[in-house]
């Protein structure tokens, strides 16, 4: 998983007044400091200051252990039994007050512990010279004033006493320090945002516990960013000072903390976000309306929400009656398998006193399954949305199974029939490892052997290999070609490259890029150099498919397709994508999550174009000032081979006739950090597999 947040920045963190809540601050801490965020600033008020003080410690170890063991007795003068037992349900507020009667009215509770703990963790110097700007909030009575008062703002050895000021709740007995008369600061300002907004910090991640007191209005400003972090679920009272309690409160913020950090999904689940909307419509199309209608009403939710809303408000609310555990993150694929395993445990009169709902869930993960049986990939338009993550999802299984050493068998048995017009090193072997691989037995056919269309009719050739073979790949020049194979051979056929479309680079190029980023909703792709054939083409539509925003950048003349530029644009209006043709390299790339490209001169043209196309795509090289124009979190791919230096054969007498060393993208960038062709690569093996064990 990837923050979503910038790494890159530097973070103010704002942390309320909420007492015994506290630990839950701790809690988000961790996540922030296991994902790299960087603190520059800390405002607290009351356990807010308190916390803010041991952010700047930096020990994130003691902090934890502080709250871990946690006590009544560490913060009052009371009995802890007497008050466990109290918020446990065993005591009586009678009880309680009994008790506490003689302390209120000798002026409130002692909370000498407090000062005594403060004394005992706070490590002023420390603080002082941590490199964060530390700030705390109190309030005055002796002044009637409000004093947001910055580490420099308090005299040295003085800390300890105002971080005690901030903390003043009332029922606490107050006393005097140094002459004056302070409260808990949460009476004037519980969330102290405006505090480091006033301090010049814009980018700000605030740990709500929602203690009483105000909460002054604040406006975050254009250029600033905010991380709200807080809790769907109750923390309890803000005097439940017992270590069951924190710590329970500690491992809630670490996960909410990590569900705004990584913009995890569900309600009452930590759910890692996989799929697109389209999965749970295909999903949902085996409820009725009347069933959806029903649900909704019984899991209390709005009778317009989307099907995927419904999905998870039945798949959450199963999941807790199955008991399974909620702290931890799950894909939602994850969480389902999960709660259909636990519910088949259960006996016939366990599984009687569950709600519909719960019954449906279980039964839609057993009969849904995408159904791709004894379909031919020739381009994307035949597939919808679902269909195509689908794939992307498999390869991903089936890359990790390989890479854990599990054999698989989904094409035992299967002859499968290799045609290349072209030549190919990524095509031929990802067919032929991937099929292997599953128990497949693949046999290579050159174009020139077969008579593909020269003496034998193609319809014919295919007739003939649909009687031998259970599946045939082609790579060659016609499209049309792959598409009378499949339409006449009666047997699934592969695109695996033709001068239009190449679809299984694209299965490829997802899955690469859904790895990089943990989604494909939103990315922006660039495609720079000649967009009118099958890169172009096929990058464009998986793009509108998938709800990606797709530029293709290059001059003017290389624009893709006018018919299909328009058919894309009408799939992108109902996915969220966008697609975009500019001249522009800097209005082009900027923002760009993909950087992509291919070579100038495609295979089979001839060499009298070279002169033209580098007169005319050389403005749209990829190099270092692209890159940086896309910014750091770009990545840059192209399906390969590529002219980056002049270790080809190709390479070195295109680049002595015309004086060039590197062509489409330089080397500087094809052997960066950012680029990830090699992964891409890779995974075209993975997803072909994918598509064969899907189809056959």
């Amino acid at each position: 998983m990837k923050p979503i947040i910038d790494l890159n920045k530097e973070y103010g963190l704002v942390f309320d007044g909420g007492g015994a809540r506290g630990a839950y601050q701790i809690g988000a801490w961790r996540a922030l400091s296991e994902a790299g965020v960087k603190i520059s600033a800390v405002a607290g008020t009351s356990v807010g200051a308190l916390n803010g003080a041991l952010v700047c410690m930096g020990d994130l170890e003691k902090a934890g252990h502080i709250w871990k063991e946690m006590a009544f007795s560490r913060v009052m003068d009371v009995d802890d039994e007497l008050m466990e037992q109290f918020f446990d349900g065993e005591a009586s507020i009678r009880e309680i007050l009994k008790g506490l009667w003689k302390k209120l009215a000798d002026g409130g509770i002692d909370i000498t512990p407090l000062k005594e703990l403060i004394h005992e963790v706070v490590d002023e110097e420390k603080i002082r010279k941590c490199g964060k700007e530390f700030c705390l909030l109190t309030f005055s009575v002796s002044d009637m004033k409000e004093l947001d008062l910055s580490i420099e703002d308090i005299p040295e050895g003085l800390l300890e006493d105002f971080l005690l000021a901030s903390a003043y709740l009332l029922g606490f007995k107050n006393e005097p320090l140094h002459g004056k008369t302070y409260i808990d600061g949460g009476a004037v300002n519980n969330v102290p945002t405006a505090s480091l907004l006033k301090r010049g910090y814009k980018d700000l991640i605030q740990v709500r516990i929602f203690g009483p007191g105000r909460v002054p209005k604040t406006t975050i400003p254009e250029d600033g960013s905010l991380l709200e972090i807080e809790p769907r679920v109750g923390l309890g009272s803000i005097l439940e000072f017992s270590a069951k309690r924190s710590r329970q409160n500690l491992k809630i913020g670490y996960y909410d903390a990590k569900r705004a950090l990584y913009g995890l999904t569900g309600s009452i689940y930590y759910i890692e976000e996989t799929r697109e909307e389209c999965y749970y419509v295909e999903i949902m199309k085996l409820l009725s309306e009347l069933e959806k209608t029903e649900y909704r009403f019984k899991l209390k939710l709005p009778i317009g929400c989307s099907d995927r809303e419904l999905f998870y408000g039945m798949l959450e609310a199963s999941a807790k009656l199955m008991r399974i555990p909620k702290y931890n993150i799950y894909t939602a694929d994850e969480l389902w398998n999960e709660t259909s395993r636990k519910y088949e445990t259960l006996t016939d009169e366990g599984k009687e006193k569950l709600p519909k709902f719960v019954h449906a869930i279980a039964k839609l993960r057993k009969d849904y399954k995408m159904n791709l049986k004894g379909r031919s990939f020739l381009k994307l338009e035949d597939y919808t949305p679902a269909e195509i993550e689908y794939l992307v999802d498999l390869a991903g299984e089936l890359k990790a199974k390989k890479k854990a050493g599990i054999k698989g068998h989904s094409l035992e048995g299967k002859n499968i029939a290799l045609i290349f017009e072209k030549p190919s090193t990524r095509t031929r072997c990802a067919f032929t490892v991937g099929a292997q691989d599953e128990g497949g037995i693949p046999t290579y056919l050159a174009g020139n052997e077969i008579q593909l269309g020269d003496k034998e009719s193609i319809e014919d050739t295919a007739r003939v290999l649909g009687r031998m073979f259970d599946g045939i790949e082609f790579r060659g020049f016609e499209q049309r070609y792959a598409d009378v194979l499949a339409e006449y051979s009666g047997i699934p056929v592969w695109n695996g490259l033709t001068n239009e479309f190449h679809p299984t680079q694209m299965i490829a190029d997802m899955l690469t890029i859904k790895e990089h980023f943990g989604h494909l909703k939103g990315i922006k792709l660039a495609y720079m150099g000649d967009a009118r054939y099958n890169m172009g083409n096929s990058l464009m539509v998986v793009c509108a498919k998938l709800g990606m925003h797709f530029t293709a950048c290059t001059t003017k003349s290389y624009f893709p397709d006018e018919a299909l530029v328009a058919q894309c644009r009408e799939i992108a209006a109902k996915s969220g994508g966008t697609i975009t043709l500019t001249e522009d390299v800097t209005e082009g790339t900027k923002g760009a999550d993909v950087i992509y490209t291919d070579v100038w001169v495609s295979m089979g043209e001839p060499y009298t174009v070279w002169d033209e196309r580098i007169r005319s795509l050389s403005p749209y090289q990829v190099n270092r000032a692209v890159m940086e124009n896309a910014g750091s979190q770009a990545i840059f791919m192209h399906c390969l081979p590529a002219f980056h230096d002049l270790k080809t054969t190709t390479g070195k007498e295109v680049g002595e006739k015309f004086g060039l060393t590197e062509m489409e993208v330089t080397d500087e960038v094809f052997e960066s950090a950012q680029s990830v062709v090699f992964d891409e690569a890779e995974n075209r093996m993975h997803t072909i597999k994918a598509i064969m064990a899907a189809t056959l």
